[in-house]
């Protein structure tokens, strides 16, 4: 299996924080790049199940929710604290990009997993060879079910995709390292229970987030085709938006081959590397060498980001500070990774 970039995961530079963004990255929606795949004619990642071999939705009711709603959405209020009480103690965490949650929950015996929560396009993409989600009616609303053992993780895995609009908008839901191997999905059936409850009520918890902040922004409109054109070994066209407009990435999807990544955040750390000024906003660059065998994202290219600092966050993560990453990775030298960067960084910033 090759992971995929995700939201969070910095190519091979995996923050804490981001550790179940990048784990889940191995099961992001097989729908996320829709929009751009009918602009676009590129294909698929190749290591990913194809869309074809997807079972089709069965017969649903018609919910009111529409896509523009659920990216409005807070992910950590999508499913009560009270829900999920009879399995343990639950803590959330927005972790550092907006439209995801990771809810630690410890159990009575000292075993805990963590339930991801993830607003996306579609259902959940699966690693070659692995079955395709299952699509069943819960409470006549579509949840595409599948479990699998964790590589990473540990123990069993279970994701249920809550169907908004098919083909358009999805609560993803994942439960991972559950080392029992018999609570993942029971966990995974009441969370996907509450998600369909609060969408048949029509009323979704905002994030209320301020009108200059980065949730309202595409990251995909920050990088012209032109611009993209100068990473070595990627194709311009072959871009993949992200259903929240947090991520964007040109090239391959995967963190061993080329790509051109821009990336929304919030974080409560100073950057890292080396400083510099971007647009008058606080910066810095940072170069990660090849790593063969990264232990939670495998093996990965040599890639140079640059930082930008944005604005205050709030206020669902009040106190943090937005950030805008714009990232090459590839086959070139570290000077020309980071000189690359460091060129487009500035043009992705004036846009916004």
């Amino acid at each position: 299996m090759t992971p995929r970039l995700a939201r969070g995961a910095r190519c091979a530079t995996v923050p804490a924080a981001a550790l179940a963004i990048a784990l889940f990255a191995t099961g992001c929606s097989a729908q996320d790049n829709a929009r751009d795949k009918r602009d676009n004619a590129s294909s698929a990642a190749p290591s990913r199940t194809s869309a074809e071999s997807t079972p089709s939705a069965p017969s649903r009711v018609s919910l009111s929710v529409t896509p523009d709603e659920l990216r409005a959405a807070d992910p950590c209020k999508l499913i009560d604290e009270k829900v999920l009480a009879k399995f343990g103690k639950a803590e959330y965490d927005r972790g550092i990009s907006y439209g995801q949650c990771d809810i630690q929950l410890d159990g009575p015996d000292d075993g805990s997993v963590s339930v991801f929560v993830d607003l996306q396009s579609g259902p959940s993409d699966v690693s070659a060879g692995d079955p395709a989600p299952t699509p069943v009616l819960r409470d006549g609303v579509t949840v595409y079910e599948n479990e699998s053992y964790g590589e990473f993780t540990g123990g069993k895995n279970c994701t249920r995709d809550v169907v908004v609009r098919e083909g358009a908008a999805a609560v993803a839901i994942g439960v991972y390292g559950d080392e029992s191997d018999a609570g993942a999905c029971p966990i995974a059936d009441t969370a996907a229970a509450d998600v369909i409850r609060l969408l048949k009520s029509g009323d979704l918890p905002s994030a209320r987030h301020a009108p200059d902040s980065l949730a309202n922004h595409d990251a995909c409109e920050l990088i012209k085709k032109s611009e993209a054109a100068r990473v070595p070994g990627i194709d311009p066209d072959d871009r993949h938006a992200d259903f929240t407009g947090q991520s964007c990435t040109w090239g391959a999807e995967n963190i061993d081959e080329p790509h051109l990544y821009v990336l929304f955040e919030h974080l409560d750390e100073a950057l890292e590397g080396r400083p510099l000024t971007v647009g008058g906003r606080t910066a810095a660059v940072k170069y990660s060498p090849a790593d063969e065998d990264s232990w939670a994202l495998g093996p990965s290219l040599p890639s140079c980001s640059v930082d930008i600092e944005y604005g205050e966050a709030g206020p669902t993560v009040k106190g943090q500070t937005e950030v805008v990453s714009v990232g090459v990775s590839g086959y070139s030298s570290r000077q020309e990774l980071c000189a690359l960067a460091q060129d487009l960084a500035p043009k992705a910033v004036a846009r916004l």
